[in-house]
């Protein structure tokens, strides 16, 4: 089941989104068109956009400005995914050959840069003064986010440094989405806030839970290769927590992340330390935990359909499944 089972309306809303996605390569160079395509038509999960596009349900109606808004911010994280796979050397991504890996890293920036500005054209020109410095500040607070994860890769880190980044880096985006969302949807200040606290927390739940799945996952349940954030020396949250359990977990996860290439077998190795020191279920604590704390942002929103698939999303439907291919 799909979160648009519970929410019709959503199927409607994303259809939008999706039709959105298709203006962004129509009519440009066929190289160009081709590889935005690329980008934006595969398998995703939509779930900035569901976001968006349920806190305006929650404040009244999503209409063409929230569809627009949804729109934008999925084509800024295509972006920001082909730039993280050129950071990280990926091969794949959602189970097709990764931008960077069908033509070249520099072919791969310069599109998600083209990506950047298309999107940025399609933010509504009645919102643009509002929306473009705060899109400024998402993309200031991701990047920030990513080149301390960069510079931290090898090494553990304290799990609050860890919580920090993963709320620049992933909670950032999320957060926008929860207040423009309920803006664009015409709902007051205060609500916003709170749908913006719900997206913060939201997404920091989703980043933890996909570290968990990069280790765990089946069938490609993260969205890309598991065993991917080994390989590329991130000591991502699991790993963190293993590493805290002894100085012996510490210093062997220290020598697997180090090293320059993993081998698969390092790979087992690290599941099987986070596993072995209670550091995945420890994990999935947290994100427990922060589910709740972003469905206890939800208690003062009016009670709808929209509230209730909200609330969905961090229960029966989370991490929530491919949503739209």
């Amino acid at each position: 089941m799909q979160l648009s089972d519970t929410y019709p309306r959503l199927g409607e809303l994303l259809g939008g989104v999706d039709a959105g996605l298709r203006q962004v390569w129509a009519g440009h160079d066929e190289f160009v068109a081709h590889a935005a395509e690329h980008a934006l038509s595969g398998p995703g999960k939509r779930l900035r956009p569901t976001v968006l596009l349920l806190a305006a349900e929650c404040a009244g109606r999503a209409g063409e400005a929230a569809i627009a808004l949804a729109t934008v911010v999925e084509v800024i994280h295509a972006a920001s995914l082909i730039h993280d796979d050129v950071v990280d050397a990926a091969a794949s991504r959602r189970g097709r050959r990764s931008s960077n890996a069908l033509w070249d890293n520099k072919i791969s920036v310069l599109l998600g840069d083209y990506l950047i500005a298309r999107a940025l054209d399609l933010v509504p020109a009645g919102e643009r003064e509002r929306r473009v410095p705060q899109l400024a500040e998402v993309a200031r607070r991701m990047c920030e986010g990513q080149i301390r994860e960069v510079r931290g890769a090898g090494r553990p880190m304290p799990e609050s440094a860890y919580i920090d980044i993963v709320k620049s880096k992933t909670g950032s985006m999320f957060a926008f989405c929860g207040s423009a969302g309920v803006e664009s949807g015409g709902g007051s200040p205060g609500l916003a806030d709170r749908l913006g606290r719900f997206g913060e927390r939201f997404g920091v739940a989703f980043q933890l839970a996909d570290d968990v799945l990069d280790l765990v996952g089946t069938d490609g349940q993260s969205g890309k290769s598991e065993g991917r954030d080994v390989a590329e020396g991130k000591f991502t949250l699991p790993l963190i927590l293993a590493a805290e359990s002894s100085d012996a977990s510490r210093a062997r996860l220290e020598h697997i992340l180090g090293k320059e290439e993993t081998s698969p077998a390092d790979v087992r190795a690290a599941r099987e330390l986070a596993r072995s020191t209670g550091a995945i279920e420890s994990t999935w604590r947290r994100v427990v935990a922060w589910l709740q704390s972003a469905c206890d942002q939800l208690d003062a929103v009016p009670e709808s359909e929209a509230k209730r698939a909200l609330l969905a999303a961090c229960s029966s439907q989370f991490p929530m499944p491919v949503m739209a291919v």
